[in-house]
């Protein structure tokens, strides 16, 4: 077997740039993925062959090549390449980068036989080169000069000429045989590059971070050129635009220290340039990524708020929403240092993503916004790319996905708590199925979304799978319900045993004392695995005891009426700040009068609005009434909980513990006959802590 020219190339390719992604790859050589993918097959069936591994691609794009083939193939190819780099030509654009990095990099003088020497070309095109690079120059508000006593130099700015050298440098990179050129015109030492790669290698020790290979490969040229600057003389003023207090106290600034042992001596502000270059060189975690980020909480607030515009501008409804701002999150913590200092790179080769994503790009950009106003300045065309890259990466990965999943809608026309109940109960039923986010009836009505199953608190009409579920199922209820749905989706009937059968037989020879209790006792251990409790909430979310403090407990013998018993439950959380008198008012709009939907297994009830419309900050507070409100069912409401939610998520643990609490009479009943907030605490503290235990 032979392999066919593009197929070659390819491999020459890899092989010289290991680091090159599947998407660098069609830009440099005008391919589609299509193209790219077969000619890969092609590559690893001759590999396979010749007794070569195979070359692996990962789903990010980048490539994996065993040592072995690495060094083997290397050698083969880097004959040639040594031979073909004589003979090779530099363009005018390469050799305008060269020039800059020679003028802003040497200390003699620079004359013009200076250049042609170095270049080995005419009088004529150096001058011609000289012209580029004084208008490549003008970019960054810089200027070529000349002198009979200093020869040719850069004058202006020192920020603006190391950008500039950034900026040539990745360039220079980028072309063919790169590195060497790099080397070569910089004059550095290829021992000099390992000595500072190896100062790199203990900088990801010592901050347990990993460099992706293309900074650490152009990190040592930096190093390098900005000790020469500081050599030179050039060296960055004080108000250089990094407030010191954003930056001094990172780990990044503390490394700086071991970059610029036995260097020349730098000063603080050069300690914090170097600082800014390893905070923008987009690191990946050896493990879990947790950033010790002062601004973390709202850049990450900042990240869902743009998801959610881009949500309206395009009329869809990110699905792993979560997942993707995680990523997007782990991106954004260097590009917040690139974009706010103004040390934004060339991302040309994101021109093809914005090209294959116009629309999704367009949407991106008028979704900004909010990160904009964080950062304090415009966002550069490349780094919102990038952001078009993750989403519209997202959207493919997920829609893939998708092809393979039964898809479900759950409708539930009440507040985000209660459906975010029903959502969660739901996804614990049925592992296997993908439910999107739950929605109100007129987003269903207006949805184009595709699915095959409606979960419904709601009557609704549909041409597909219906299933009218109460939005607060028990546990007796959900088997009941897994089993309808078990044997409609799948066929499959799973064989189970009556909960009521087994009850009512031990109550012909048993003394029952606590039915409810051996009821969900009975039920935990008949459930199928999948249903089985697991530890109740999030990591980051507060218990029930948490928020349910003595001071946001009120105890009265009495109220008038609904709409006052939500006025005085409310109060602690008023007073404390947590929420608006609107927020009061939205919620006695919303529930004139006091609606099954929102009461607890009979016990509890739980008013509560968007968070828009008054909440300032994540709270719960509790009304016991003495002598309650009477239900249409005959039954009497003692306990009323408002809820003020920041998130979907922040108050999911203690409202799944508030639910559970609902269903225990005991419990129940001693919080009735405890006569002071500090009692009542205790009792849901003893319960939370019970409760977690037990799971």
């Amino acid at each position: 077997m032979y392999l066919d020219e593009r197929s070659n190339i390819l491999l020459k390719e890899l092989i010289r740039y290991p680091h090159t992604t599947n998407a660098e790859l069609q830009e440099k050589f005008d391919l589609t993925r299509r193209q790219i993918d077969y000619s890969f097959q092609k590559i690893n069936n001759w590999l396979v062959e010749n007794s070569y591994p195979k070359i692996h691609r990962s789903t990010n794009g980048s490539f994996t090549i065993e040592p072995y083939l690495f060094q083997n193939l290397f050698q083969i190819f880097g004959n040639e390449e040594r031979e073909k780099s004589k003979r090779y030509i530099l363009s005018d654009i390469e050799r305008a980068n060269l020039i800059i990095l020679v003028l802003a990099t040497h200390n003699e003088e620079l004359s013009l036989n200076h250049f042609i020497s170095k270049l080995e070309v005419s009088k004529n095109t150096v001058l011609r080169d000289l012209k580029l690079v004084a208008h490549n120059l003008k970019d960054y508000e810089l200027r070529l000069k000349y002198s009979r006593m200093l020869g040719y130099f850069i004058e202006g700015d020192e920020w603006n000429q190391r950008t500039a050298l950034i900026f040539t440098m990745e360039h220079i990179l980028k072309n063919f045989n790169g590195e060497e050129f790099l080397q070569r015109f910089l004059e550095v030492d290829e021992n000099r590059v390992i000595q500072l790669r190896k100062k790199l290698e203990a900088v990801e020790e010592y901050l347990d971070v990993h460099f992706i290979d293309c900074k650490m490969q152009i990190l040592p040229y930096i190093l390098e050129m900005i000790f020469r600057r500081i050599g030179k003389g050039g060296t960055i003023k004080k108000s250089f635009l990094v407030d010191y207090s954003a930056i001094s106290d990172t780990k990044e600034y503390q490394a700086v220290e071991r970059l610029s042992e036995d260097e020349v001596i730098i000063s603080e502000q050069e300690r914090m340039y170097i600082t800014l270059q390893l905070l923008i060189s987009n690191v990946l975690p050896k493990q879990y990524l947790k950033f010790d980020f002062d601004e973390e909480p709202k850049l990450k607030l900042v990240l869902e708020q743009i998801l959610s515009e881009f949500e309206k501008k395009s009329c869809i409804q990110l699905i792993n929403k979560g997942e993707l701002l995680e990523k997007l999150f782990i991106h954004m913590k260097p590009a917040y240092y690139r974009i706010k200092y103004h040390l934004t790179t060339d991302y040309s080769v994101l021109d093809k993503v914005k090209k294959e994503f116009e629309s999704i790009h367009y949407i991106v950009k008028q979704s900004l916004d909010p990160l904009e106003n964080f950062i304090g300045t415009e966002i550069p065309e490349g780094e919102r790319a990038f952001i078009t890259l993750f989403i519209a990466g997202h959207l493919i990965e997920v829609e893939e996905w998708l092809q393979t999943k039964t898809k479900a809608v759950i409708v539930c026309p009440n507040g985000i708590s209660i459906s975010r109940l029903m959502e969660q109960t739901l996804r614990k039923l049925f592992p296997k199925i993908f439910f999107y986010q739950a929605m109100g009836i007129r987003e269903f009505e207006k949805t184009k979304l595709k699915y095959d199953i409606v979960f419904s608190s709601v009557p609704l009409e549909t041409d597909k799978k219906f299933f009218f579920v109460h939005q607060l199922i028990d546990e007796k209820e959900q088997l009941t319900l897994r089993n309808r749905v078990l044997r409609s989706i799948y066929m499959v009937d799973e064989n189970q045993i009556s909960v009521d059968g087994i009850l009512q037989l031990i109550s012909s020879y048993a003394e029952i004392k606590d039915r409810r209790k051996l009821e969900k006792l009975l039920v935990d251990y008949l459930a199928p695995n999948s249903l089985k409790r697991t530890k109740v909430g999030m990591k980051n979310s507060k218990s029930l005891a948490d928020l349910l403090r003595p001071e946001f407990i009120v105890c009265v013998k009495r109220v008038s009426s609904w709409h006052e018993a939500i006025e005085v439950a409310s109060k602690p959380l008023l007073q404390s700040g947590a929420i608006t008198e609107s927020y009061i008012f939205e919620m006695k709009k919303q529930y004139l009068t006091l609606e099954n939907n929102i009461i607890l297994k009979n016990a509890i009830a739980i008013p509560h609005a968007e968070t828009a419309k008054g909440v300032k900050q994540l709270g719960m507070s509790l009304l016991f009434m003495e002598e309650g409100l009477f239900l249409e069912n005959g039954i009497v409401l003692h306990f009323v909980v408002v809820i003020a939610t920041v998130d979907r998520d922040a108050h999911f643990k203690a409202l799944q513990q508030l639910m559970e609490l609902s269903g225990m009479d005991q419990e129940l009943n001693d919080l009735k006959m405890a006569n002071t907030p500090k009692k009542m605490h205790a009792i849901i503290n003893q319960f939370v802590s019970l409760q977690l235990k037990s799971v």
